[in-house]
């Protein structure tokens, strides 16, 4: 899952805030597993902690480490060895390829995001948020 996901669902985004936390409920009743890397915790944190929400902090926190059939994944060389495998056939930015990445080595078979420029990916099946308003 990219951070946008998380953040369109946890921050009621006006015009994708319910279609993702409809995946956050598809998660949590056991239609699919989610796996995150690290990265979208340090990401979404960054920008929590610069509007001083701390309620919106403790949120992310703990939806991160306990919410149902999410697994948080580290960034370890198995990925790192992924992300210069997409970075070069892609061109991929850092941190598009750290999500992607994780998502194939932990053996996702699709990765959702809101980012068009992720459908070069052929890896795995890459879902638009857009797509499906």
């Amino acid at each position: 899952m990219d951070t946008a996901v998380f953040i369109y669902a946890f921050e009621q985004h006006p015009n994708l805030g319910s279609l993702a936390q409809t995946v956050f409920r598809a998660m949590e009743n056991g239609v699919f597993r989610g796996y995150a890397s690290v990265l979208a915790l340090g990401e979404v944190l960054t920008g929590v902690k610069k509007s001083g929400d701390h309620d919106l902090l403790f949120h992310y926190r703990d939806a991160f480490q306990r919410f149902p059939g999410l697994t948080l994944c580290p960034c370890d060389i198995d990925v790192m060895e992924t992300v210069s495998d997409l970075r070069a056939r892609y061109n991929l930015r850092v941190p598009d390829a750290i999500h992607v990445g994780t998502a194939l080595v932990y053996g996702a078979t699709a990765f959702i995001t809101n980012d068009l420029h992720l459908r070069c990916v052929t890896e795995l099946e890459i879902l638009v948020l857009t797509d499906f308003m």
